[in-house]
């Protein structure tokens, strides 16, 4: 993804959040006026049930899966498009980000673990660049022991080359 377009839907995500929070603001103040709470959700037609469901949506974790090439780290522009989805994810509300480094049985069990751990501090620090708080991010990573689909050793398989994004 061009630079051009990373910075136009970070502004479109910064646009969306800054609207999300004006809304809540104006509910807040509402109810701080009012002083009755069942009066001012009356007042805002009737957001009592919305603001429930919202705030049961913001609960549920939400997944996403970035895939790597053969013996690569890298991130090309479908895992940085991820990315941008999971900093929208990790905006809604939600405290954790937890990276889950993967790789196929294509190499030696110690090369793939030390290959899992940097494709998982690859997507940390791509998420640290868009703007998600590193404190928010835990990783972690497991070579090719929990693998997607099971291979014999020494086998490629792209989709056991991952970092499984859990957003809670």
């Amino acid at each position: 993804m061009k630079i051009f377009g990373r910075l136009t839907v970070l502004a479109m995500a910064g646009a969306l959040i800054a609207a999300c929070s004006a809304n809540d603001l104006d509910a807040t103040k509402t109810m701080k006026l009012s002083g009755d709470k069942d009066k001012a959700m009356k007042a805002l037609g009737g957001a009592k049930p919305a603001a429930k469901k919202a705030a049961k949506k913001a609960a549920k974790p939400q997944e996403f899966v970035i895939f790597f090439a053969h013996n690569k780290a890298t991130l090309d522009d479908e895992a940085i498009g991820t990315a941008y989805n999971v900093m929208a994810a990790s905006d809604a509300g939600r405290r954790v980000v937890l990276l889950t480094g993967h790789a196929d049985t294509s190499g030696d069990k110690a090369y793939n673990r030390k290959l899992s751990e940097k494709r998982a501090n690859a997507v940390a620090a791509a998420l640290r660049e868009i703007g998600i708080e590193p404190d928010k991010i835990l990783t972690q990573f497991f070579g090719e022991d929990e693998p997607a689909v099971k291979t014999g050793d020494g086998k490629r398989n792209a989709n056991n080359r991952r970092v499984h994004v859990l957003v809670k």
